[in-house]
């Protein structure tokens, strides 16, 4: 992909965007920060020097999904139907509460009732914001146009999530280098006070700042006449013909989950694995805790620009065989009496691994905001933070199974599931596709294969949205 097409890509995106993106972008930067120094990495290890037990960290991380999970479909129910900023604001409250809850457990050494309850609000709180933000962002941006900001969003999420391991490389060194608890708890604090400032920052987001038709969903369109006949299908309301327009978003929702539930089965665990098994040091662990985003970044943008030549699904298939691929790798190497270079080789195919497997989030996210009408989308994205609820969930069958048969074993079966997700992409790749886009105005269009190359750029295919004027007139 040339460098013209990627800057096509760009401006494309940005031409209409809301000035919600900019604000969304740093609210993501800032809560993915604090939220990794107080509820991954190194809340793990903190948990396990305090428990001592796999199973116990499985369990409160399963918790802690499960109350994401159980508040992400009342508040997307909410936000659809009442205002997603109002949303955003009461789960400000819920999330201050839950942090100043952690903060007290972990600073007075409180009994572990008081941490599943605080683990418990803040899954609360995840579950309320997370889907209402993604919403959204998504109604900030033109519908066919977005594969660009979604990367944007993805490599700035990950930049947070290398802030908070980095922000615990600089504790560690002030504090010792070991696994002491001392060093723990004040990473975690640390994380739950800079919290303050993305809770701040969700006051801000606005429904009025929103795009209006030019964000609205392009269905499973592949030409102008199927277009115009799922438009009118959607006008008669019937559940059946909603439903053939919500194809693309269940199937990939589908693979999504099964994904998720292989992933969270080991990936609340590498951390620990790295520190148990291989036997590094808080600081060496950490180092691959801030990489790990890092390399997710960079294989996304080169993913991005792929599909701009190749397309979103078939890069989607590829990353997904290759994740299993490697995944089955991380778990055939030998961990006992490892020698420096075998470590080194660990360490590589783990994030390599990493970065192949969260690589294609944001196209799948861009795929999946083109489908979904926007009346829908806050309910739908509480249907995908069901994804994120499985991570977590799947963790507590994870930690049995590695105190049971060990962490590759656990690897294995794994690998075998991802391989189950990449199923349901396959209808995709004739439903799905990558030349299509509404513009500034809302009309749906067809853009040329080298539109920077030829003046006769854009082919409008629809003058009128039947389904926005539906919404308007329903509403």
């Amino acid at each position: 992909m040339t460098w013209e097409g990627w800057e096509s890509a760009r401006r494309r995106s940005d031409e209409g965007a809301s000035p919600n993106v900019k604000l969304l972008l740093w609210l993501t930067l800032l809560l993915r920060g604090a939220l990794s120094l107080c509820t991954e990495d190194i809340f793990t290890a903190y948990l396990y020097m305090l428990t001592g037990s796999n199973a116990t960290v499985g369990f409160i991380q399963a918790m802690y999904g499960m109350a994401r999970l159980f508040w992400s479909g009342p508040a997307g129910w909410l936000a659809d139907r009442w205002r997603q900023d109002g949303v955003i604001k009461g789960s400000t409250v819920v999330g201050a509460v839950g942090s100043a809850a952690l903060a007290a457990t972990v600073l007075l050494s409180g009994p572990q009732w008081m941490l599943y309850v605080s683990m418990l609000v803040l899954g609360a709180f995840e579950g309320a914001s997370t889907p209402t933000l993604d919403a959204m962002f998504a109604n900030s941006v033109i519908a066919g146009a977005s594969s660009y900001l979604y990367t944007l969003k993805f490599i700035v999420s990950n930049v947070g999530d290398a802030c908070g391991p980095l922000i615990g490389i600089v504790l560690f060194l002030f504090m010792g280098n070991n696994w002491e608890n001392g060093a723990c708890t004040a990473v975690v604090l640390t994380g739950l006070a800079l919290m303050a400032i993305p809770l701040a920052l969700m006051c801000l987001p606005s429904d009025h700042k929103c795009l209006g038709l030019p964000s609205e969903a392009l269905l499973n369109v592949r030409t102008p006449e199927e277009y115009q006949s799922l438009a009118d299908a959607h006008l008669t309301s019937s559940r059946r013909q909603i439903l053939g327009t919500l194809t693309v978003p269940i199937l990939i929702s589908v693979s999504e989950l099964t994904s998720f539930f292989a992933a969270g089965m080991t990936t609340k665990f590498l951390f620990l694995f790295f520190a148990e098994q291989v036997r590094l040091s808080p600081i060496a662990a950490s180092s691959i805790s801030v990489a790990s985003p890092l390399t997710m970044g960079l294989a996304s943008i080169v993913l991005q620009r792929l599909s701009l030549r190749a397309g979103r699904v078939p890069m989607i298939l590829a990353t997904k065989g290759l994740d299993v691929l490697l995944m089955a790798t991380l778990a055939c190497l030998p961990i006992q009496n490892m020698t420096g270079w075998m470590v080194v080789v660990l360490v590589a195919v783990k994030l390599t691994r990493g970065a192949v497997a969260n690589s294609t989030r944001p196209l799948l996210s861009s795929v999946l905001m083109d489908h979904v009408p926007k009346r829908f989308r806050a309910r739908f994205n509480a249907l995908e933070s069901l994804k994120w609820s499985m991570l977590s969930a799947s963790a507590a069958l994870g930690g049995v199974m590695i105190e049971q048969y060990g962490f590759q074993s656990t690897f294995m079966v794994s690998a075998g599931l991802k391989l189950l997700s990449a199923l349901p992409v396959f209808p995709l790749l004739g439903m799905v596709r990558d030349d299509v886009q509404r513009d500034s105005t809302g009309h749906v269009i067809c853009r040329a294969e080298c539109e920077f190359e030829t003046e006769d750029v854009h082919q409008t295919l629809l003058v009128d949205d039947p389904i926005e004027q539906s919404h308007n007139r329903v509403h």
